[in-house]
């Protein structure tokens, strides 16, 4: 009886390795609105998470953000309004920069697992319009070549499945500002793991400096003395 649960046991566990998660990215932009939808979906179909940003509204008052955003899941439907500051921004800054000096460590096991990545489907169409035609020539052809660009990065380090589509259209002689990414990629969870277990490894003693976690949690057994 024994063996017969242990066979289950490890045939659940491959299949969790084995198993991927799908990411929807969309993006529209048209001139001051803007709308970000992150679809996920996982456990071979079973779990699905819809994720909507659909507004940012700037206050002029207070220089403020206010983010309105939706979650929908197979359970239930979460919508929250929340307000981003200027101190909030300076906060997130300053841990974005130590998660970037940890970063620069970690390269070779990240570049590792973005290349497990397989982005099997990315479009990104923009328009671009100015009063001047003459500008809307020269604005037109650099985003063609900054286009051109992210794509060769993107090669470097993920696995593109499928050629890339991206355009720019120009308008002339009329302001006009449109922007629709889509972009599908799907990664597997053992690939996952293996580089979460990779990352704490290397870090050690580096995570409770990141994650700034108490010491009773840290694991520290060191004890201060005094003469």
């Amino acid at each position: 009886m024994i063996y017969i649960w242990i066979a289950v046991v490890l045939a659940m566990l491959a299949a969790v390795l084995i198993m991927k998660i799908r990411i929807a990215v969309e993006y529209i932009h048209a001139d001051d609105d803007g709308r970000l939808t992150v679809k996920i979906r996982t456990a071979f179909g079973l779990v699905r998470i819809k994720k909507e940003i659909p507004m940012v509204k700037v206050n002029q008052k207070d220089m403020t953000i206010d983010v309105k955003e939706q979650t929908n899941t197979a359970l239930k439907k979460d919508k929250k309004r929340r307000k981003v500051g200027f101190r909030e921004v300076l906060n997130n800054l300053g841990q974005m920069k130590k998660l970037a000096e940890q970063i620069i460590n970690l390269q070779p096991i990240i570049r590792k697992f973005l290349k497990r990545i397989h982005v099997i489907k990315l479009e990104w169409t923009s328009v671009l319009g100015f009063p001047d035609a003459a500008l809307t020539g020269i604005i037109t052809g650099g985003a063609w070549s900054l286009k051109a660009g992210t794509i060769a990065v993107l090669d470097q380090f993920f696995c593109l499945d499928n050629r890339p589509e991206y355009e720019v259209i120009p308008v002339f002689n009329s302001p006009a500002s449109k922007t629709h990414l889509t972009c599908i990629f799907h990664f597997r969870v053992g690939h996952a793991i293996t580089a979460a277990f990779s990352i704490v490894i290397h870090w050690k003693g580096k995570v409770r400096g990141l994650f700034k976690l108490p010491k009773n949690l840290s694991g520290s057994t060191k004890k201060d003395s005094s003469v």
